[in-house]
């Protein structure tokens, strides 16, 4: 199942010329890294393939949340189903404070079109509060009417359109039937760490003090599962970090797609050569 959805992903980011590194070690953090051109975020996805998204462990996501920290890139799952639930089109899924989605959903990804999240067993959608306003006002509507089309409270219409409040899934669908699609807002795929700060924390502690004082102008992370041992990242760079007898092409090229330098290390030698891996 998990080769059939990486090669639907391979066609879909093929059809939009991006450049694709595919990992092939399923024991990895990441199976596939994708660069999408021309998109204002910089258009690099991290990606582990799942069937069972809910499925993905802490360790995993915690080495996607800091590679994509240190490369600005979105850390996402693609998989079939959550737990025992089918995804559904369309709808993100929170697992840990990054995303989730199914390989349809992936398609919208590429496109900046998704919606909707699903989080605590709840599907929700940012709406464009002044959009709605001005789109309401245009129709003649009161709070009240729109109120009742929409089966809500006055103040619910209000908290939309100041801004403050989610709509459910039905009530977004019915805006958008009334109103088109524009009065949703995107979902900002960037991780929400704050779900996985002791586990980030944890893994500075974790970098040994040799290699804290070879790079100690960087804030320095461990990796559990992935092609580097650290990351690396400062104000104005970034790296992955790797001892000398162990550089790969593989890591060559993971930095490459990423847009990140890579530090080579000899912490016994207390030498660190930086190169410029970028593509």
């Amino acid at each position: 199942m998990s080769n059939e959805l990486i090669a639907h992903m391979l066609s879909t980011a093929a059809s939009r010329r991006a450049k694709v590194l595919l990992v092939g070690d399923s024991s990895l953090s990441y199976d596939v890294i994708i660069r999408v051109p021309n998109r204002e975020d910089g258009g690099k996805f991290i990606i582990k393939v799942k069937e069972d998204v809910e499925r993905v462990s802490k360790a995993v996501i915690t080495d996607l949340v800091i590679l994509s920290k240190v490369s600005n890139s979105t850390p996402l799952i693609v998989g079939v189903r959550y737990g025992d639930e089918g995804m559904m089109d369309g709808v993100a899924y929170k697992v840990h404070g990054i995303y989730a989605v199914g390989v349809r959903t992936f398609k919208r990804i590429l496109d900046d079109d998704i919606k909707l999240v699903k989080d605590k067993g709840m599907v929700r959608a940012r709406i464009k509060g002044q959009l709605l306003r001005r789109l309401r006002e245009d129709r003649g509507m009161s709070l009240g009417d729109l109120a009742k089309a929409l089966g809500v409270t006055r103040k619910t219409v209000y908290e939309y359109e100041r801004g403050s409040m989610e709509a459910s899934e039905r009530t977004a669908r019915a805006l958008v039937e009334l109103f088109g699609e524009d009065v949703l807002g995107g979902v900002d795929l960037r991780p929400n760490d704050e779900e996985i700060l002791s586990d980030i924390k944890a893994r500075e502690d974790a970098v040994d003090e040799s290699v804290k004082n070879l790079l100690p102008s960087f804030r320095l992370y461990s990796l559990v599962k992935a092609h580097a041992k650290i990351a690396a990242h400062s104000t104005s760079e970034s790296y992955l970090v790797e001892d000398r007898d162990r550089v790969s092409n593989e890591v060559i090229n993971v930095a490459k797609v990423l847009g990140v330098g890579l530090a080579v290390i000899e912490p016994s030698k207390r030498e660190v050569e930086f190169l410029e891996s970028r593509d």
